[in-house]
Parts: C-alpha cells; sequence; structure tokens
C-alpha cells in the first residue's frame, strides 16, 4: 500500500463500514458483498485470493493469510521454487472475532460466527458458532441465538435497543449509545 493510500486509510476511512465500503469501490477483494464491515486493522495478505459475501463482519486483527510464506526459507535454503497459496471463501451473515485467523483453503459458510482469537484450519459448515485453536464446533446458530435471547431477558435496556439503528449512522446513534452506556453501568456496578 503505498504511502498516499495509508494516509486516506488512516485519516479520513472512520469506520469499518467505511473501510469495506472503500475496498468494495477499489474492487479489492477478488468479490465482496453488500453491507460488509471489515476493520481497518484487519489484515487480508491476498486480496485477490478472498471472496466474502453478504453483511460479513471481519473484526479488529483478524488475519486471512491465503498463503503459506514457510516456503520461501525452503526457496532460498534449498533454491527450490515451492508456492503453497489458496483460496479464502466466507459465507453470507458472518462474523469474525477480534483476531480470528484464517488460513488458506478455508471455507466459512452462512451465518457462522467465530469466536475472538480463534484459528480456523478447516472448512466451517453453515449455521454455526465455532471458537478456538484450533478451532472447535461450540453449537448450532439456533442454539446460540436461543441463549443470547435468554441472556437479553435479564437487560433493563431491552426498549432502547430497538431504537438503535443496525445501519452505521453516528449522528443517529450517538444518544442512544449515551442512554444504552448509563443504564448498563448501572445494571452491572449496582
Amino acid at each position: 500500500m503505498n504511502f498516499i493510500k495509508k494516509i486516506h486509510k488512516k485519516y479520513f476511512i472512520k469506520s469499518g463500514f467505511e473501510y469495506a465500503a472503500y475496498l468494495k469501490k477499489k474492487m479489492i477483494l477478488k468479490k465482496q458483498g453488500e453491507n460488509c464491515f471489515i476493520s481497518k486493522g484487519a489484515d487480508i495478505s491476498d486480496p485477490y485470493l478472498t471472496s466474502i459475501g453478504d453483511n460479513v463482519w471481519i473484526t479488529d486483527g483478524c488475519k486471512l493469510l491465503c498463503h503459506d510464506a514457510s516456503v520461501i526459507m525452503l526457496n532460498m535454503r534449498d533454491g527450490s521454487h515451492f508456492d503453497k497459496v489458496n483460496i479464502i471463501s466466507i459465507g453470507n451473515n458472518s462474523f469474525l472475532g477480534n483476531n480470528t485467523i484464517v488460513l488458506p483453503g478455508v471455507s466459512i459458510g452462512n451465518s457462522t460466527i467465530i469466536g475472538a482469537g480463534s484459528v480456523i484450519n478447516k472448512n466451517i459448515g453453515n449455521n454455526s458458532i465455532w471458537a478456538g485453536n484450533p478451532a472447535k464446533f461450540i453449537c448450532t446458530l439456533d442454539e446460540y441465538i436461543e441463549k443470547t435471547e435468554q441472556i437479553n431477558k435479564s437487560y433493563p435496556w431491552k426498549e432502547i435497543l430497538t431504537k438503535r439503528s443496525h445501519k452505521f449512522d453516528p449522528k443517529h446513534n450517538i444518544s442512544i449509545e449515551k442512554k444504552l452506556r448509563t443504564e448498563r453501568d448501572r445494571y452491572f456496578y449496582k
């Protein structure tokens, strides 16, 4: 990335929504769906080998590695000419938690959540939650939704959440976020 692009990214792109829109406009990834969030702190080493669907969230510190650079050492040591690359594909409505690492050749299905700090070294099916190093199956998406609904029943700020926009709109959400923070602070630090 040249110096001007780095300056633009650092000072003029404020959110992961804006960064994803920038990447889509410049057609950086092999394929990119709509309504994506890609943190400026994510590292997509070979974007031309990376495809993501609609409503994909790639959070801070994630690394999508389409190559295995260890062969460089072998090539230098032995004079060989190895190359070890493969594609990465992430389906619609998928979420990668902070610092997730996705290795070459991995396909992540639709409606999948990957827990923070996970290492994905094999294909992940649809409608599932995975976490760990290496990542292991945790539960189905339906089970996760059921657990999350149970947790949310105890929160006194449920009504505030219904007013919150799911699209990136900092002006609309600023007062709502302040109310949420106040309620959460009261609830957890009674």
